[in-house]
């Protein structure tokens, strides 16, 4: 009794002090035991991966927070295999069968998108809904990029093209070697404002940004703050506290003046003139129109989601060709076979150039606009993944990157092939790559919520390289576009891709 009377005297001498010793003994308690459970018991003990990982979000964040996060992960892929722990209740896959057991039909109804937080409170756009209420939203949007739509776009994505091309014929008497990737991001945006907000930004024409666009390049440093900060869990508001106030800012005033673009085209209403996403999404009538919330979200979001890994993929495009002139005289020779009496490149002609897609499609698979990976959460009684039961709870996602880049899934894997993609019985498909786990590539994702722009990305990609191709000569000048030594945050972070550009000589 003495000991314990002495015990009390000496911490009532000095209750501050040992009151913050015993907060500190307990908190440190908590965590050792916490991550002694992390690497012994917890359910996801028995999938490979790093100690430190397995312990802590922190490794994971602060490779996000470097831009290097894609990249880590297919390190840790290489070292550890097809299936790998990289987080305490995370898990990154690379295995074929992925894709369908993550994003599939079956697997949407029963994995949860995880890591989104709230665009507006009172409303959300369809990137970040799930069940009904994305099926309603994704219905309405259904008929903007149907492929009579894209059709109806060629006229307006030609005359931005033909814009691009002849204001690249007066910069390269000037000047060889340029920036070619600013150029892919100022169409890109004037393709995307025109169509989304009809809005005509004129960067091709001005030769730089329109202001509104720098507050876009802010929006995806502070999106990716928010998801490693979501990572944290119970910790995240303090996180929050740290981040970078101006680039918040800037997504409020990105969402502030896409509503009101919106608001001016909703005055202007059903034109027949027009053909853009709008034309199609005014008739939506009763239960299948949006709110005006949800068109200004949506618009917000949807020139975000289309003007970079637009870009990114123009920019990996090019920058191959100029490394693989070969290539580019190959693909001359198939798109002047596909012209018409006129000699001219459309979206209908480009459409039918195979090699054309898979010049690009092995761009995306070396270069994926979106490296990372787009998380999913299994439901409480467990999900299959690859064969593989994985417990309830458990953050899943296949890290594009690595899945298209490892030697898991295709062969020659860090070598820029083309043939790979033509069909198996083509003559000029490479044997070593029949192999290839083509099933793997799926850089829009796959299933109900897969990418809804997919048909018209492809239209745009193919008539922009196609013209561009067959007008200019490119060589790389040096090595500050090498695409391993990239960052990337919610998208690439891409160098400028400095080539040097001439008019092309025509034997």
């Amino acid at each position: 009794m003495s000991s314990i009377a002495k015990l009390l005297e000496q911490f009532l001498a000095h209750p501050f002090k040992n009151l913050a010793a015993i907060i500190t003994a307990a908190v440190t308690s908590f965590f050792v035991v916490r991550a002694i459970y992390r690497v012994t018991f917890h359910p996801l003990v028995r999938f490979p991966g790093p100690k430190l990982r397995a312990i802590s979000h922190l490794p994971h964040a602060f490779s996000g927070e470097r831009g290097r996060q894609p990249y880590d992960v297919r390190e840790l892929h290489k070292k550890y295999g097809p299936v790998v722990r990289i987080c305490p209740n995370q898990l990154s896959f690379i295995t074929p069968g992925s894709w369908e057991d993550i994003h599939g039909h079956a697997a949407t109804k029963k994995l949860l998108k995880y890591g989104y937080f709230k665009v507006r409170p009172d409303a959300q756009p369809m990137l970040t809904t799930s069940g009904e209420e994305h099926s309603r939203q994704r219905s309405a949007f259904a008929h903007g990029f149907s492929q009579r739509a894209i059709s109806e776009q060629s006229p307006t994505l030609t005359a931005h093209v033909d814009n691009l091309i002849a204001m690249l014929e007066q910069k390269v008497k000037q000047e060889s070697v340029f920036d070619v990737g600013e150029w892919m991001r100022f169409l890109a945006f004037d393709i995307i404002g025109d169509f989304t907000l009809n809005t005509q930004f004129e960067c091709v024409k001005n030769q730089r940004y329109h202001p509104w666009v720098a507050l876009l390049m802010k929006w995806f440093r502070a999106v990716s703050f928010v998801t490693n900060a979501n990572a944290f869990g119970q910790l995240a508001p303090f996180i929050m506290l740290f981040a970078p106030v101006e680039h918040l800012k800037g997504v409020k005033d990105h969402l502030d003046m896409s509503a009101q673009k919106v608001r001016e085209r909703l005055a202007i209403g059903d034109d027949p003139t027009r053909n853009d996403l709008w034309t199609y999404l005014l008739r939506n009538k009763g239960d299948k129109a949006l709110s005006l919330g949800e068109m200004e979200v949506n618009a917000a979001l949807f020139i975000i989601a289309a003007t970079e890994p637009l870009s990114d993929v123009l920019c990996g495009t090019l920058y191959f060709l100029a490394l693989y002139p070969e290539v580019r005289e190959k693909l001359r020779a198939e798109l002047e076979s596909c012209m018409g009496s006129d000699d001219a490149l459309t979206m209908a002609n480009t459409a039918r150039s195979p090699y054309l897609h898979a010049v690009i499609n092995e761009s995306m698979r070396m270069y994926p606009p979106i490296p990372g990976g787009m998380r999913r959460k299994t439901p409480p009684q467990g999900h299959t993944i690859s064969g593989i039961e994985i417990p309830p709870d458990t953050v899943v996602a296949v890290y594009q990157l690595a899945a298209f880049t490892l030697p898991n899934n295709f062969a020659r894997t860090d070598q820029f092939i083309p043939e790979r993609w033509l069909p198996a019985d083509h003559p000029e498909r490479p044997k070593d790559t029949l192999g290839d786990h083509q099933d793997v590539f799926q850089p829009f994702s796959v299933g109900p919520k897969n990418c809804i722009g997919k048909g018209l990305a492809y239209a745009e990609m193919k008539l922009i390289i196609a013209r561009f191709a067959c007008a200019f000569d490119c060589k790389v000048v040096d090595d500050g576009f090498a695409i391993d030594k990239q960052t990337a945050y919610l998208f690439r972070d891409r160098p400028p891709l400095k080539l040097e550009v001439k008019m092309r000589k025509v034997s």
